[in-house]
């Protein structure tokens, strides 16, 4: 038995090899991604989009999800289709978490080394040279982002149904053995691959060009084989219609969805509709091509007829960089062999002729190269063949057979792209670099600590630099998504949206401000603000709203995040907690920072965890320094850890901002001090500190029991 299995691995030794750098590149990719997972670098878009579907498909809403605007609606309805995500929820049904999601496509793209192995084997049957190819695969710098920070795409997972339907045709063809069960299977995985996105089948439609252009027709005898004329017809035809169905029957018909859901969400914060433009539109990405036109037709139209401005968009901005980035680590080889390359047409024109400016879908740290990819490496295999066969008399001449000739270029592929790997910083070979380095990623420690600042003696009204508040506090956010229930509704930002994907509702804030059960505000937070181009002022006047609104109540304030619940209407203070008065009887005028003063304060002398209770900070600007983008926030260090809490002032955040504040006026800020159940009780220390990206100042105010 142990000399079959020797025996075996002798004679497969380069594929072993290839197995087994596929398996590091695996088990080193899935370090990294817990690593992003457990930091909160994965968020709602688009890792918790993708499990919400899931999820909700397990609880009978099928594909559904919450959108950007708060509804639950159709995938269909964001327009994008990519059924092919019903094929993961027999798996997702087994372990429920969004980290089954990232490990089931890194299993797909990283094992399909092994498909471009036997597919170079079978075209240039050298078992090195394939090896050696299906390792520059992995090394390939747009697959390490792929693998290691896009998390789970339908467009991505596809890639080995494809190179699988490729190859099985290919060894039908060349072994002209084309029987029944070979096609039903390559069809089944020509199915599969359309299933990953809406541009998908399109690249079907080429491929079968492709088989009947290059494969039906023996040129030489001006013959035609019927059965693979039929094979590529069908597949042009099936493409085609698959195409439109997707493109001018299911995304336009969902459409409406999205505007239902995109003008609830404007009423709801009472901002004007026509700030978004693309909403309305058939497809959701229309907008993208604006330069051709406002319509389907309009567009395909001017790309076609007016190929200088196609030209000009295509090569405009940073797209040479992006083709330099995607060609360079394969040498330019795959442009020798444009009937392999033209497959990938569809990608190229979807990713290279947007317009909209900000909009970055051609770099190759972007999953929407993931179908590239695949046929990038083919054209490579079949240039080498082609290339070999057009110089095959001399090489031959020089004694250089094809094994030979494809091991030489398949070295100085590899030698190309894991240069270019540096070059680009791809994440796994820069993860790797680090390790050799010893520079691991390691555990992630979020708690801040200052034993100093915890025992010296210091007096009130002391100026300090102690550590600024996190614009993404980890610590807290892994708490606060602890405190929340798992059938509750939540509004809050893009970053905890992974973590809080397997329920029904998950909105990114300030969608359902007013509605969900649970909202969380991050007083940084510029996702939504982004997407929906409108006035940075919006994140803060909801956030005013929700802290007047009676049926809400502030459970629990930590770093940058604020959780409301939910309650119904209670017994709510009707003031603004941030007042301006022209007049103040001063008690404890204390210089905070840059002619900012402290004219009185009020901190409670214990505090119960998980029970708001009061304070007052009473502010005085004396000169007219610039306070814009400064924070206000506090800090609560314990005297006998040393441990850092810290939480943002949401008044001064919400209401009006310190570099909104007028030299010579009061501003009374009454603080919620909702200290969270996790916190260590015991005795703190209390510091009011200002601060914005550069410089940070906190004022000590005196002592505080937690119990």
């Amino acid at each position: 038995m142990i000399k079959k299995v020797l025996k075996i691995v002798k004679e497969n030794v380069f594929l072993v090899g290839l197995f087994l750098f596929s398996v590091l590149i695996f088990f080193v990719n899935i370090r990294i991604n817990i690593f992003h997972y457990d930091n909160f670098d994965f968020g709602k878009f688009d890792l918790g989009n993708m499990t919400q579907m899931l999820w909700n498909t397990l609880h009978g809403r099928i594909l559904y999800l919450t959108d950007y605007f708060g509804s639950n609606v159709s995938r269909w309805s964001m327009s994008h289709v990519d059924p092919i995500l019903l094929l993961f929820v027999p798996i997702f049904a087994l372990y429920q978490h969004p980290l089954t999601l990232v490990v089931s496509q890194l299993i797909l793209i990283i094992f399909s080394s092994l498909l471009i192995y036997k597919i170079a084997y079978l075209e240039l049957k050298s078992k090195f040279a394939a090896s050696i190819l299906g390792a520059s695969f992995l090394v390939y710098p747009a697959v390490g982002f792929i693998t290691a920070l896009t998390t789970f795409h339908g467009v991505s997972v596809v890639i080995p149904f494809f190179l699988g339907a490729f190859y099985l045709f290919e060894t039908m063809h060349k072994s002209k053995k084309f029987t029944v069960k070979g096609i039903i299977l390559f069809w089944v995985l020509l199915v599969l691959t359309m299933m990953g996105k809406e541009e998908v089948p399109l690249y079907i439609v080429l491929y079968g060009a492709f088989i009947l252009l290059f494969r039906a027709i023996d040129y030489k005898k001006i013959k035609f084989n019927p059965t693979l004329v039929k094979i590529a017809l069908s597949m042009i035809l099936v493409g085609l219609a698959w195409f439109y169905v997707a493109f001018f029957v299911i995304i336009p018909h969902y459409a409406k969805y999205r505007t239902e859901s995109y003008r609830k969400f404007v009423e709801s914060l009472d901002i004007q509709a026509s700030e978004s433009r693309d909403v309305d539109l058939p497809n959701y990405f229309l907008s993208r091509y604006d330069v051709f036109g406002d319509s389907y037709t309009e567009v395909a139209v001017n790309m076609i007829f007016n190929p200088e401005l196609a030209v000009k968009v295509f090569f405009g901005g940073d797209r040479i960089q992006n083709l330099i980035e995607t060609f360079a680590p394969l040498l330019y080889i795959p442009l020798a062999f444009p009937p392999i390359l033209v497959i990938s047409l569809p990608d190229f024109l979807i990713n290279y002729l947007t317009s909209a400016g900000g909009i970055g879908t051609a770099e190759i740290y972007n999953h929407r190269i993931s179908m590239i990819i695949p046929i990038l490496f083919l054209a490579v295999i079949y240039a080498i063949s082609f290339y070999y066969d057009l110089l095959q008399k001399i090489l031959q001449k020089i004694k250089i057979n094809k094994k030979v000739f494809s091991s030489t270029i398949a070295l100085l592929i590899l030698s190309s792209s894991i240069y270019t790997s540096f070059l680009y910083q791809n994440p796994v070979y820069m993860w790797l670099s680090q390790s050799v380095k010893k520079r691991l990623i390691g555990s992630i420690v979020y708690a801040k600590t200052d034993i100093g600042i915890a025992t010296r003696d210091i007096k009130v009204g002391e100026i300090f630099k102690l550590s600024e508040l996190d614009n993404k506090d980890r610590e807290c956010a892994g708490k606060i998504i602890k405190m929340i229930p798992k059938d509750a509704s939540v509004s809050g930002p893009d970053y905890l949206g992974a973590h809080l994907s397997m329920r029904e509702t998950y909105a990114i804030f300030p969608a359902l401000y007013n509605e969900a059960d649970y909202v969380v505000v991050d007083v940084f937070s510029k996702k939504i603000l982004t997407i929906l181009n409108v006035n940075t002022d919006l994140i803060r006047n909801v956030t005013e709203k929700i802290m007047k609104d009676p049926n809400y109540t502030l459970t629990t304030g930590c770093g940058n995040l604020f959780v409301f619940k939910r309650i119904g209407p209670h017994n709510k203070n009707a003031l603004l907690p941030l007042q301006e008065r022209f007049e103040y009887s001063e008690k404890n005028k204390m210089l905070l920072f840059l002619h900012l003063f402290i004219a009185d304060y009020e901190i409670p002398k214990e505090i119960k965890r998980g029970e708001p209770k009061e304070a007052k900070i009473v502010y005085v600007k004396e000169a007219g320094d610039a306070l814009t983008n400064y924070v206000m926030f506090m800090s609560f260090v314990n005297t006998k850890t040393g441990e850092m809490y810290q939480m943002a002032n949401l008044p001064s955040f919400a209401v009006k901002q310190p570099g909104e504040w007028e030299v010579g006026k009061y501003y009374i800020e009454n603080l919620s001090l909702a200290l969270p159940e996790f916190l260590d009780a015991g005795t703190y220390r209390v510091f009011l500190g200002m601060g914005n990206s550069i410089r940070t100042r906190s004022m000590y105010l005196g002592e505080m029991q937690v119990l």
